[in-house]
């Protein structure tokens, strides 16, 4: 059994169980509870929007993300504490970095991920989408793609790569954040709406929160010269409240995005153009088997070889992590 860092007699599992009830004592002494949205987090404090104001608040050892709807306690003392995270009706996630068998929740509660893509400056990246588009099926959101930093497009054949999706039905934006191009169509496509901003780092997704709320005070920055990479420039998710309801979560860019609770055999179910055909093998891979359905539709161009080369690339990698 493992021990407590400092302590020679005291198991960790043990002063763990202690520690909790301690809480648990502390939050049925509380004097006051009132409901609050997380709007940001750091390690240890939350800032919470509540019909008060913004209230800031210990977590407390529970774990909270941007968009969750909280109960938030004042303890005796007046520390004010989150004490409670209500059920979850949808989120994204990835499995936590250094800890893969941990699920690291992003954001929670939204309607809407808009997957961020840029031309250029970074470059067109579809294999990030890929892996997006399974994650926000797994947690209950939509997904729409906005292709950012259209005014640096020459050649807009360059767009074609993405045509598996517009194919698939997905919701597809263009514009960019010089002279504002494609904001009103996206504003008209999320109104009322809670949305989260993802994507590879300097594809512009705090430009367009700041476009769409000036106050908003993100910060921007420029793409790496040498190898066409964004800088991170926003560190931690963050929630910005419209006028007219709609509600913007900026993320943190990302260089990688991992899958959880999901192996090489699961992903298929999250590619939905492979529904439609039927194999000889209930228990088809969909990658060399006789009969396969799928591999006939490639052929027959039914379905877009891109996305089934998307969708082996997939299965490969989830079979080496």
């Amino acid at each position: 059994m493992k021990r407590r860092s400092g302590s020679s007699d005291e198991p960790l599992d043990t002063w763990i169980e202690r520690v909790l009830r301690k809480d648990e004592r502390a939050l049925a002494r509380a004097t006051r509870k009132f409901p609050g949205t997380i709007v940001s987090v750091t390690s240890k404090r939350a800032m919470a929007e509540t019909d008060e104001g913004l209230v800031e608040a210990r977590l407390f050892g529970i774990p909270a993300v941007v968009g969750d709807e909280v109960i938030l306690a004042v303890l005796e003392g007046g520390e004010t504490v989150v004490g409670e995270v209500t059920p979850r009706r949808t989120k994204l996630s990835r499995p936590d970095v250094g800890r893969s068998q941990r699920e690291q929740v992003i954001v929670a509660n939204i309607d809407v991920v808009i997957v961020v893509v840029s031309v250029v400056t970074p470059p067109l990246h579809p294999r990030l989408i890929d892996r997006y588009l399974v994650a926000i099926q797994q947690g209950g959101a939509e997904p729409l793609i906005f292709v950012n930093k259209l005014d640096l497009l020459e050649d807009h054949s360059e767009l074609d790569i993405l045509d598996p999706y517009r194919t698939l039905g997905i919701n597809m934006l263009q514009g960019s954040t010089f002279g504002g191009i494609g904001h009103d169509e996206l504003l008209g496509e999320i109104r009322g709406k809670t949305c989260a901003f993802v994507g590879h780092s300097g594809v512009g997704k705090s430009s367009i929160v700041n476009a769409l709320k000036p106050d908003a005070g993100q910060k921007t920055g420029s793409v790496s010269e040498g190898y066409g990479r964004g800088m991170h420039t926003t560190t931690a998710s963050s929630l910005h409240r419209l006028s007219d309801g709609t509600v913007l979560i900026d993320t943190p860019g990302i260089r990688s995005f991992g899958l959880r609770d999901l192996d090489e055999t699961q992903i298929a179910s999250y590619f939905p153009e492979f529904l439609e055909h039927s194999c000889k093998f209930n228990d088809c891979t969909h990658s060399h088997e006789p009969g396969c359905g799928v591999i006939a539709a490639v052929e027959a161009g039914e379905i877009e070889r891109v996305r089934y080369d998307a969708y082996l690339r997939l299965r490969s990698e989830l079979s080496s992590e």
